[in-house]
């Protein structure tokens, strides 16, 4: 891949000492981290081996501690309950709700070397498994209950008066959702559908909300190099539930973006104002490369689009490690600690699953990256004022 890495501006802590609470975690909370968002003081960051999101809250010193754990089966009727694990692999806060998405995705068993002879590894790479809880894409309300501080509720009062904002999901079977539902007969995704992630199969990895409109960024698949975005439309029934609105008068619930990423399927996505950034990987198990991109006519695109390279702006090269560091969540820190939005930031925060050994700390505590931007268009690098000059 072209272009040189960019160094993050400064590294931030994020302690999760409550990980003793968690009855189904079988290594600690900060070792599978795969997505996050930012409401005020707080950061909402998810394990994807877990059915629960994680609060943080930020210290004087910059830090993120203060750890609370939510339990999402108390909120949802998983069909798996709380010891299936959810493989969240998206958060995002908009218009007062805390977005949460499943991979959606099919697993296979993976051999190990020193445990599995011959005869045992090929077995396990002959089973293919379904997890119901991964098929999951829900909201929950946020309400401030104190100056920054934001917890989650089944039930607030909504923006306008006499309104009420609930908890809701798309509807869930043992089978998948009603998602999963329209996309078996996709002339493009049915045939992934039954293929394991990290196989080029369907394999959601990133969420991005505006009002009823939802993205999903899909890791895979990535069809002849070109990575695959969902725009959904949601509505909440009288008790709650979401549904998919109709999107066209020949009655999809979808509409399919293409995009040129070079080969690459995408890993996490979050606004830019207007635009969309892509925080894209391989769809494959590989360790790199990891670009962030940038599509400024996100929120402008009408219908279903194909979008080649050059209406893509390549905003930088992420380092990454040797079985390590692998970029899975991304969110801009708001300027203000008590803003609901991050309209005003210009840092982005990135965290990583399987981190490096230099990123840990204390048994609990792990170091995720901050990249600073100079107009939101630019990478700054470590050093560089707002005129990218040293």
């Amino acid at each position: 891949m072209r272009g040189s890495f960019v160094r993050p501006e400064r590294r931030v802590r994020l302690d999760f000492h409550a990980h003793g609470e968690l009855e189904h975690a079988d290594e600690a909370v900060r070792s599978d981290l795969s997505g996050v968002a930012a409401a005020g003081r707080c950061l909402w960051v998810a394990n994807d081996e877990l059915a629960t999101v994680e609060r943080l809250t930020r210290q004087d010193d910059g830090s993120y501690a203060g750890h609370d754990v939510a339990q999402l089966a108390e909120i949802f009727a998983l069909p798996e309950g709380a010891e299936g694990e959810m493989d969240i692999e998206g958060l995002d806060v908009a218009d007062g709700y805390l977005w949460v998405v499943g991979s959606h995705s099919l697993t296979r068993e993976k051999p190990k070397p020193g445990e599995h002879d011959p005869a045992e590894a090929l077995a396990r790479l002959t089973k293919v498994e379904h997890h119901p809880n991964r098929h999951f894409l829900g909201r929950i309300p946020l309400v401030e209950s104190a100056p920054g501080i934001f917890d989650l509720r089944l039930e607030a009062e909504g923006s306008e008066r006499g309104t009420t904002r609930r908890s809701g999901c798309l509807k869930m079977t043992g089978k998948g959702d009603a998602l999963d539902s329209r996309l078996r007969g996709d002339v493009h995704i049915a045939r992934f559908m039954g293929v394991p992630a990290k196989e080029n199969g369907f394999d959601v990895e990133g969420i991005a909300a505006r009002g009823d409109r939802v993205f999903l960024g899909l890791r895979g698949p990535v069809l002849r190099g070109w990575a695959l975005l969902l725009e959904l439309r949601v509505k909440e029934s009288r008790r709650g539930r979401l549904k998919l609105r109709k999107l066209g008068p020949d009655g999809a619930r979808y509409i399919k973006h293409f995009l040129d990423l070079e080969g690459l399927g995408m890993r996490e996505i979050a606004f830019d104002g207007e635009a969309l950034l892509i925080l894209a990987g391989p769809t494959m198990d590989l360790d790199g490369p990891v670009v962030l991109y940038r599509w400024p006519g996100a929120l402008a695109a009408s219908g279903q689009t194909v979008v080649p390279a050059d209406q893509l702006e390549r905003i930088l090269n992420l380092p990454y490690g040797r079985g390590a560091d692998h970029a899975e969540g991304l969110c801009w820190l708001p300027a203000d600690g008590a803003a609901t939005d991050a309209t005003a930031a210009e840092e982005l925060l990135v965290v990583y699953d399987s981190p490096a050994n230099d990123r840990l700390h204390d048994g609990t505590a792990v170091d995720a990256d901050v990249f600073r931007f100079d107009g939101r268009g630019a990478a700054r690098r470590p050093g560089e004022g707002r005129s990218g000059r040293p």
